[in-house]
């Protein structure tokens, strides 16, 4: 059980340096910096309410979903990240290039990639000609993040689990529906 953990924690500093460090340029400086506000409190809050205040009635459902999908995922991460208590790379590393530093000092499981790949599984459900799109923004949102600093692969792999499992229950349960 050590020897897979050791394998994942090297892999994890391996991928986190390859991003952090190996891929820098001016151009993925910008862009990065763009595309992790896709995961933001404030994105996350407006682009609902814009969708729920739609006179379409299916955009109004498909704004209510994320709405849900949303606060449930972001309970549970807070929750681990008060658990599990790992802090981010840049206090815990040497060398680590990171700016515009984040207030929450935990860094396991990436909040930005939980939301941004809640809205894009919503989204691609609603819009499936446009899946491919809104898994590749999430996933760069979740890129970003690495790439930022802030979080390690393990920290955006589970990011993406929580989205992930959070999508599946409202489906399944429909608790949307209860909203509208």
């Amino acid at each position: 059980m050590i020897n897979i953990q050791n394998y994942i924690k090297s892999s994890d500093l391996r991928l986190f340096f390859l991003f952090n460090h190996r891929l820098r340029c001016l151009s993925l400086n910008i862009t990065m910096q763009l595309i992790t506000q896709i995961g933001s409190w404030f994105f996350c809050i407006v682009f609902p309410i814009v969708l729920i205040l739609s006179p379409r009635y299916e955009t109004v459902v498909t704004g209510t979903r994320i709405a849900v999908i949303l606060a449930f995922s972001q309970v549970i991460v807070y929750l681990v990240k008060r658990i599990v208590n790992r802090p981010r790379p840049y206090k815990a590393l040497n060398n680590v290039i990171a700016n515009r530093l984040p207030m929450c000092v935990y860094s396991f499981p990436s909040g930005h990639t939980c939301a941004a790949f809640c809205l894009a599984l919503v989204l691609s459900n609603g819009y499936p000609h446009y899946q491919a799109l809104f898994l590749l923004v999430a996933g760069l949102v979740g890129i970003s993040r690495i790439y930022l600093g802030v979080h390690y692969p393990t920290d955006v792999l589970v990011g993406f689990m929580v989205a992930y499992g959070s999508f599946f229950l409202e489906h399944m349960f429909r608790v949307s529906s209860l909203f509208v």
